[in-house]
């Protein structure tokens, strides 16, 4: 090919490149005016994919004028000296190029012909919104017609199907979608019972489409909806007919399909959306209902509520969303998945552990009416509860195969991957279900922990604040990026964000507890030991207060640990536990909700073998087990090797920390390694142990710190001198001066020693 030619190929694929691009680029701004548009203006939903019709049906004639015209011109072949004979036919060379694909593709014709099809679409578009509202031909609304007024009240009869409960569900939910009508209105429930006790009918008798015409003919209402429930070739047939009360005339008939009964209510929905088009209800406001969420109850009023709950989940707002899953449970108390619902929630919080347990047996119990995505996520969650992970694990994959993306299987199952200490994999898991669902900020913090477990603090960072983008202020999330901030040592910025937890939580009780908590944890963690009393002290009466009398333990166990290993009061440790149970008698709380283990492990660190042994078996022989993440795992673990330390056993105690890493709290092992063989005087096994857990990445530490890390920073500086490393203890003794440079007088001087050696070592290596 000569370079004149191939020049000018290359030109026209270029232009043919140019022209797509632009083309590509120039369709999707139309499509987003459009949408807005369709949006703000109330357009029927077919204007959209009508418009992108037109588009791909314009791509071609773009394409093909972009090639045409990027060709040279034909060459008019050079005049002769010869002329036509006189038979020749005469030529009729304008009208040839009146047919050529030159004159007919041109950039003239390719835009007036796209602006034509618009202007078509906006054409048609007005003439149907015009019949629509003018009550023109098929098109035209009952209201527009006149046949119903606007605001009309209807009499809405029971569904019919051979199913009750399916019946039942449909009629509610169908009740519920037309209350937010703007054109009608349904004859509410009581108003129904007051006219069928004035004709002596029982108000328990089914309202059919007989009966609730002759409710609608005594109370002067123009028309019933009635519908019916038909399965047909293994799928469900929904149907809906809108009659003239007083005649019975069919004024309107729409239907829908469901695949399964798990898709009864998006159908009803469907129906619904389709009734209240055809009677005059505006485009737009049909698209602001959102649907409800897809699960199993019969009660239409306990799916509101659980929505709700959700929704307030999602935000953030625990506590809102466990107050409307418990007025969900009782409208329906065989709802299994609110009750699962309420299980995890309240095992996320830490809070009422036995009433947790029994939410997610109450949802166990109830399985067999599920369908079989609510079956497994029950099945997944119930084991989990239970600590037999494995076949929790089965559970989620098994739904996993019926469907890949389903955003709480994926972070319900990452959570077990990482409880058996495979990080990665588990970050794997977080990252699909926040693909597939973006507004599940649960996803979104699990993500963020495990980024911290992996060292990578800033996309952990980056992972709370894209949560807080979907939930701005959603106190969970505030929450988290404050112990990120505390693990990094950002102290400020984290006592910032604890402080305001208490305003984003709306005051309730559990969030003034956490505030008070977390700062308690802070402030212990710089030294600051009055104040975080102090803290720790208000937390506890707010627990008083709400009954939280297994949380109160547990805090009063994290005091206990603060005293016996950051202040090293022994004494005091002793006290602080005996005066919360006292208040709080192990034996009087209920075992899902006594914290067992932990309570034993600060009782054989106190030398209490029998405590512990006593606590230990009665947590085997408890019939409520609590296992969520696989913290039983850890904490068991941690109780077994306090427990050889308290009889002298230290072999027997290392050997049980080094299962510590396949779990949940995989860092623990480290400091309680450290504490248990320095107190049995092998400093060289403490000091690699101490060193391991002050440089692990590890999102739970913000608890341990404010018991050990001053106290391991101190011991790491003595360590190192005592073996003969200056450097390397001057860095640790730099670390803790740091940390506690405002810490309380009484632990001052400790500070000022290290101070003090600090700068001779500074002084002597110059």
């Amino acid at each position: 090919m000569t370079g004149p030619n191939r020049l000018s190929r290359d030109g026209r694929l270029r232009s043919f490149w140019q022209v797509l691009a632009v083309y590509v680029g120039a369709s999707w701004i139309v499509l987003q005016v459009v949408d807005v548009l369709k949006n703000n203006m109330g357009l029927p939903g077919w204007v959209f994919p009508f418009a992108v019709v037109l588009l791909l049906i314009g791509l071609p004639v773009i394409l093909a004028t972009a090639l045409i015209q990027a060709r040279p011109p034909a060459r008019v072949p050079p005049a002769t000296d010869s002329s036509p004979r006189e038979t020749d036919a005469p030529v009729s060379t304008e009208s040839s190029r009146d047919l050529s694909p030159r004159r007919l593709f041109t950039w003239r014709n390719a835009l007036l012909g796209g602006a034509a099809a618009f202007v078509l679409l906006t054409v048609f578009t007005t003439g149907f919104m015009f019949m629509r509202d003018r009550g023109i031909g098929p098109v035209g609304s009952l209201v527009a017609k006149g046949v119903l007024d606007e605001r009309s009240e209807l009499v809405l009869a029971d569904f019919e199907s051979r199913d009750p409960d399916l019946a039942a569900t449909a009629t509610e939910a169908l009740r519920i979608d037309l209350s937010q009508s703007d054109v009608v209105r349904v004859v509410e429930s009581s108003r129904i019972r007051g006219v069928l006790d004035r004709m002596e009918r029982t108000s328990t008798e089914a309202l059919d489409e007989a009966l609730a015409r002759e409710v609608a003919i005594r109370e002067g209402w123009p028309a019933v909806i009635v519908g019916e429930i038909n399965e047909a070739g293994g799928r469900y047939v929904l149907s809906a007919r809108l009659l003239a009360a007083s005649d019975g005339a069919e004024l309107l008939a729409v239907r829908e399909t469901a695949a399964e009964e798990g898709e009864i209510v998006p159908a009803v929905d469907d129906l619904s959306a389709r009734l209240r088009e055809r009677i005059g209800e505006s485009y737009t406001s049909l698209r602001a209902t959102p649907p409800l969420e897809q699960v199993t109850t019969a009660s239409l009023d306990a799916l509101e509520l659980y929505s709700q709950a959700l929704a307030a989940d999602d935000q953030g707002d625990e506590m809102r969303g466990i107050g409307l899953l418990e007025e969900a449970v009782e409208r329906d108390s065989a709802f299994a998945m609110a009750w699962r619902k309420l299980g995890t929630m309240l095992s996320n919080l830490g809070i009422d552990r036995l009433r947790a347990v029994e939410a997610q047996k109450k949802a166990f119990e109830h399985r067999d009416r599920l369908t079989t995505r609510e079956r497994y996520l029950t099945e997944g969650t119930y084991y989990t509860t239970a600590g037999d992970l494995d076949r929790a694990i089965l559970a989620y994959e098994n739904l996993l195969e019926h469907d890949p993306e389903d955003a709480w299987a994926l972070n319900n199952v990452a959570i077990l991957y990482s409880a058996r200490g495979d990080d990665e994999k588990a970050l794997e898991f977080y990252q699909r279900s926040i693909g597939s669902d973006s507004g599940n900020t649960t996803a979104y913090g699990n993500a963020a922990s495990t980024l911290r477990d992996l060292d990578r603090p800033e996309e952990a960072r980056d992972m709370l604040n894209e949560a807080l983008e979907v939930a701005p202020g959603a106190p969970s999330m505030v929450q988290r990026l404050a112990d990120l901030e505390l693990t990094l040592g950002e102290f400020g910025k984290a006592a910032e964000r604890y402080e305001s937890l208490q305003d984003l939580g709306g005051g309730t009780p559990y969030w003034r507890w956490a505030t008070e908590s977390e700062m308690a944890g802070l402030e212990a963690t710089r030294g600051r030991f009055e104040e975080s009393a102090r803290r720790r002290e208000r937390a506890a009466r707010i627990s008083e207060e709400e009954g939280w009398s297994g949380t109160s333990i547990q805090r009063a166990v994290w005091s206990s640990w603060t005293l016996l290993l950051a202040k090293r009061d022994r004494a005091g440790a002793r006290r602080v536990l005996d005066e919360a149970l006292s208040r709080h008698p192990i034996a009087e709380v209920p075992d899902g909700e006594a914290p067992l283990l932990p309570l034993a492990s600060i009782q054989a660190a106190l030398g209490r073998e029998e405590q512990a042994e006593a606590l230990l078996e009665r947590q085997q022989q408890a019939t409520v087990a609590f296992a969520t993440g696989g913290w039983e795992v850890a904490l068991r673990i941690l109780a077994e090797a306090h427990l050889s330390a308290a009889r002298g056993d230290v072999d027997q105690a290392l050997a049980l920390l080094e299962g510590m890493e396949r779990t949940t709290c995989k860092a623990c092992g480290y400091v309680w390694t450290g504490l248990i063989a320095d107190a049995a005087g092998r400093p060289q096994e403490a000091l690699e142990a101490y060193e391991k857990y002050v440089v692990r990445p590890w999102w739970v530490r913000t608890i341990v710190d404010s018991w050990t890390l001053g106290s391991v920073l101190e011991r790491l500086g003595q360590l190192h001198d005592e073996q003969g490393d200056p450097q390397k203890a001057a860095v640790y003794y730099a670390q803790f001066v740091d940390l506690w440079a405002n810490a309380d007088a009484d632990v001052q001087p400790r500070v000022e020693a290290a101070r003090a050696r600090l700068q001779e070592i500074v002084r002597e290596r110059g």
